[in-house]
């Protein structure tokens, strides 16, 4: 009778493709949870500009939001903004500026894209932020 030590090779085979079906499970699930994140946090980036873009239209002596012309990209939305509080600089933010506009001094719609896989396209408006 012959001493047998270690696993067959069967054996070795049927664990590596166990490992190989719980990470083509777990891998999406947390590129998932981590695309939700960086949403979120473009979301509270921009939750913040927004609540800065009342506080110059309260301060500002036409009490409108910055002119549409003004604001053409991060730069120029963290220069208007900077008295009244940080606004992260474009490397540093998790999300990339597409567009500024206002329709009335009473109105404008900030649009950015989140820096997650699907470049999710969030609205700010004075009212609502929408991803």
């Amino acid at each position: 009778m012959r001493n047998q030590k270690g696993f067959t090779l069967i054996e070795l085979l049927i664990v590596i493709v166990i490992i190989g079906i719980l990470a083509a499970v777990a891998i999406p699930r947390f590129q998932g949870v981590s695309d939700k994140a960086k949403i979120g946090a473009a979301k509270a980036e921009l939750a913040t500009i927004k609540n800065l873009l009342g506080m110059y239209q309260a301060e500002n002596d036409t009490s409108a939001y910055p002119a549409a012309a003004d604001i053409t990209s991060h730069a120029t939305l963290a220069t208007i903004l900077s008295p009244y509080g940080g606004v992260p600089a474009a490397s540093e933010a998790s999300w990339s500026f597409v567009s500024y506009a206002r329709a009335t001094e009473d109105t404008f719609v900030l649009t950015g894209k989140a820096d997650d896989r699907n470049r999710t396209v969030i609205t700010v408006t004075p009212t609502v932020i929408t991803p």
